[in-house]
Formats: C-alpha cells, structure tokens, sequence
C-alpha cells in the first residue's frame, strides 16, 4: 500500500518525473490520479501494472514506467 502519510511527497516526485519527460498535462495528471488511487487502495503491484500497461500502449516511454515503479517501491508501507 501507498505510504500516505508521505502522499504530497510522493505526488511532487511523481510531477518531477512527467516534466522531466516532458509528459503532456492532460495524461500526467490522469496518470498520477491513477497510479494513486490504485496503489492506496489496491496494492502497489497492481499499480505497477497499471504503469507498465500504459507504456506498452505507447503513452510514454520505459524510462518514465521505471522511475514510476521505482517511486512506488520507495514510498511503499507493507503491513
């Protein structure tokens, strides 16, 4: 589960990555609802999915889906 005592950190990192990647709004915003509602409330392996889902549908790179994941990992609380 997403650590969301640490979740304005974690929406700041994920932010720095689509404007690093130059990510359109309209999908980083879209993305970053998605990645966080998934990862809260499912799990963070179903929201790695979900990531890796969406680069292999072409809406960005894998280099974005890595850093993605590995943001995950870093504010992941296991219970």
């Amino acid at each position: 589960m997403l650590n969301l005592n640490r979740i304005s950190t974690f929406r700041y990192g994920i932010r720095e990555i689509m404007s690093n990647y130059k990510i359109d709004k309209s999908v980083a915003s879209t993305l970053e609802a998605n990645v966080i509602a998934k990862s809260s409330r499912v799990s963070i392996d179903s929201a790695k999915v979900f990531v890796r889902n969406e680069e292999k549908t072409g809406t960005y790179t894998k280099e974005v889906s890595d850093e993605i994941c590995d943001l995950l990992e870093r504010f992941s609380r296991y219970r």
